[in-house]
């Protein structure tokens, strides 16, 4: 019932691609991606919320910030 952390870095690189995606038009390939992991991720679903941080011609940055059912703040990314 504990989240490991390689599917909430996938979830977090994921969530923040498809929020650059509905600006840039369609998916982008992550140059870089950071991941902080704040706490175990306990419960039967994470919830991902993201931020476009900049939006420029060829280099985005976004933020996400990742809960579990309860509202903690499990993980935060940056990419």
């Amino acid at each position: 019932n504990q989240f490991h952390g390689g599917p909430i870095a996938a979830f977090i690189d994921t969530v923040g691609d498809l929020a650059v995606g509905v600006f840039a038009g369609g998916g982008v390939p992550t140059m870089n991606i950071r991941i902080d992991y704040l706490k175990p991720a306990f419960g039967p679903e994470l919830i991902a919320t993201a931020r476009v941080r900049r939006l420029g011609r060829s280099v985005a940055v976004a933020d996400v910030d990742v809960t579990d059912a309860t509202g903690a703040l499990v993980a935060i990314g940056r990419g």
